[in-house]
């Protein structure tokens, strides 16, 4: 699911070359992040969180919580992508949870702090 929206005001040229733009900023991946997982990223960089899919890939990954400094460009079952903002002093971690599709309770959560270097 992408959370990029068009305004409707926007010429077409307009929204590419913002996507293009947003493209060109520094991009840091980080891989299965385990929890009480740290990260320094530099203001106007883009964090992108990826999970493996593990058996049948019944499991979706959820947004919980979020700093302030951090805002959702992309989403999707097993991966995030984050805009980083300067004025990092949300002490807020990053809370992610795995929920499976067939089942109703919450499943593992995970808590990251992600600092604005």
């Amino acid at each position: 699911m992408s959370l990029m929206t068009q305004q409707p005001s926007q010429q077409p040229s307009q929204a590419s070359s913002q996507a293009s733009s947003i493209r060109s900023m520094p991009l840091h991946i980080v891989h299965d992040p385990q929890p009480g997982f740290e990260l320094a990223v530099p203001a106007g960089a883009r964090l992108a969180l990826k999970f493996r899919r593990r058996g049948l890939g019944l499991s979706r990954w959820h947004l919980l919580d979020r700093p302030g400094h951090l805002v959702p460009l992309e989403q999707d079952d097993h991966g995030f992508l984050f805009l980083v903002f300067p004025g990092g002093d949300d002490d807020r971690p990053l809370r992610l949870v795995r929920r499976r599709v067939d089942r109703a309770e919450r499943g593992e959560v995970r808590t990251l702090t992600i600092r604005v270097c």
